[in-house]
């Protein structure tokens, strides 16, 4: 297996130029026309999303590769995640046993129980039926990032062994409501309060890989994010206070349900849009008429939170959100700095 192209940085003096162009960077051998193929096939990555052929380069923007080298080695054989009629998940930092999907927001991880439907596991099985391949952690509908694929029995005892010992990093990007003033190890232990929400405990758990970091990375007016973001995206969102928002750098080790955004309402700074763990601000559709925060669908649910970077003893792999090119400049530098390392 060929080894990864490490990611470059895209300098002030090739701003402006094209993808393809400056892509000879990452893979000198390959002419203008191998790269642009690259493209097509959607394993160029600018801040960790596919990019087109013909973008023009901002500084600061990364550059990465999806899947092994293109240097004519055999890879794994796992292509990029393709079904007919449906937008491509890359398929990110493969190696021999593991692999990474890019799973979008507003989509399940896996089949709720009893219903059938999509899924991020339903579309694994029907693009490679009968290979076996498992996916590893999973995130809520509204929770975009990597999800962890196991190709072989291999790679199930890999991705456990890191867990039990505590090796494995998740970092995280999230918008949270409220301007959260200096970092905080959220180490309270959690419980599940019915189906459908999480409690925060009164004791701390003693378990290091329950623990969530929460570090700010910037402040955001919340009005003028509202409106990028309906802009984009097309959600009409009701406006309540706090007035800022931070861009927050979280981190957890093993995980559970609902962890870090149970952890960032306990400090008193809920997921932007978050209203089953008290957000002020909602988007998306109302609320039906009576009805509790604990009985919300996950579909009804919208607030911003990125799996974006996953690491594991000789293998990491990171993608950064879609929602991040709305960020300034400064706040977008500081969330590659952080999914970079």
């Amino acid at each position: 297996m060929s080894a990864p192209v490490p990611p470059c940085a895209v300098s002030p003096a090739e701003a402006g130029q094209r993808l393809d162009q400056v892509l000879g960077r990452l893979v000198p051998s390959l002419g203008l026309r191998g790269r642009r193929r690259l493209c097509g096939e959607g394993r160029v990555l600018v801040n960790g999303r596919p990019g087109r052929a013909a973008y023009r380069l901002r500084p600061g923007d990364v550059l990465s590769l999806a899947g092994p080298r293109p240097s004519g080695e055999a890879g794994t054989g796992v292509p990029p995640l393709r079904i007919p009629g449906q937008a491509p998940i890359p398929m990110l930092g493969q190696t021999e046993h593991l692999a990474a999907l890019d799973k979008p927001a507003g989509l399940h991880s896996e089949a709720l129980a009893g219903k059938a439907g999509d899924s991020l596991q339903a579309r694994v099985e029907t693009a490679f039926p009968g290979a076996g391949l498992r996916l590893l952690n999973r995130l809520d509908y509204a929770t975009s990032g990597l999800v962890a694929l196991a190709l072989d029995a291999e790679g199930v005892h890999l991705w456990r062994q890191a867990q039990d010992q505590g090796l494995t990093e998740k970092r995280y990007l999230a918008l949270l409501e409220g301007e959260l003033p200096g970092e905080r190890l959220m180490r309270q232990g959690l419980s599940l309060k019915g189906r459908h929400r999480v409690r925060v405990e009164a004791a701390d758990n003693a378990d290091f890989r329950r623990h969530t970091l929460l570090r700010p990375l910037a402040a955001l007016d919340a009005r003028e994010l509202a409106d990028s973001l309906e802009a984009a995206e097309g959600r009409v969102w009701r406006r309540g206070a706090p007035h800022r928002i931070t861009l927050a750098a979280c981190r957890i080790v093993r995980g559970s349900r609902h962890q870090i955004r149970a952890h960032a309402a306990a400090a008193g700074f809920p997921l932007w849009g978050d209203r089953r763990y008290g957000a002020a601000w909602l988007c998306g559709k109302e609320p039906r008429e009576g009805a509790e925060s604990a009985g919300l669908n996950a579909e009804d649910e919208c607030f911003y939170l990125h799996h974006g970077r996953l690491s594991l003893p000789g293998w990491t792999v990171w993608s950064a959100p879609r929602w991040l090119e709305l960020l300034d400049e400064a706040a977008r530098a500081a969330a590659l700095g952080w999914l970079l390392g």
